[in-house]
């Protein structure tokens, strides 16, 4: 009988070591399932916050391409002002030796003996 009941009393001991380890491994699968939870959550923010820095990187670059074109028609600009600059100075260039006129009337002196 002694042997009964050392037995029962490990099976008993068993069973209640058994319950136990199935209320702790359904409590950390409950806790599993938040972590999971909460990391499906970061993970759709994540992917949210991509597609903005995406989106936010695509329009920098469209202002960076808007600033190159500015920059090129800009020196267009300054080129063709160069070159209006050129014509007006050769344009100008024979009135240039002389601050008067090309053509002045001439002042009548009399001629005296």
């Amino acid at each position: 009988m002694y042997n009964q009941t050392n037995l029962s009393q490990q099976i008993q001991f068993l069973e209640q070591t058994i319950h136990q380890l199935i209320n702790q491994t359904q409590q950390a699968s409950a806790v599993y399932q938040q972590m999971l939870h909460q990391e499906l959550q970061n993970a759709q923010q994540l992917e949210q916050l991509a597609r903005r820095e995406q989106q936010a990187a695509q329009i920098i670059q469209n202002a960076l391409h808007g600033h190159e074109v500015a920059i090129q028609q800009m020196n267009q600009v300054q080129l063709l002002c160069k070159q209006l600059e050129q014509r007006v100075q050769i344009e100008q260039a024979p009135y240039s030796f002389n601050a008067q006129p090309a053509f002045q009337a001439q002042q009548h002196v009399p001629y005296q003996q």
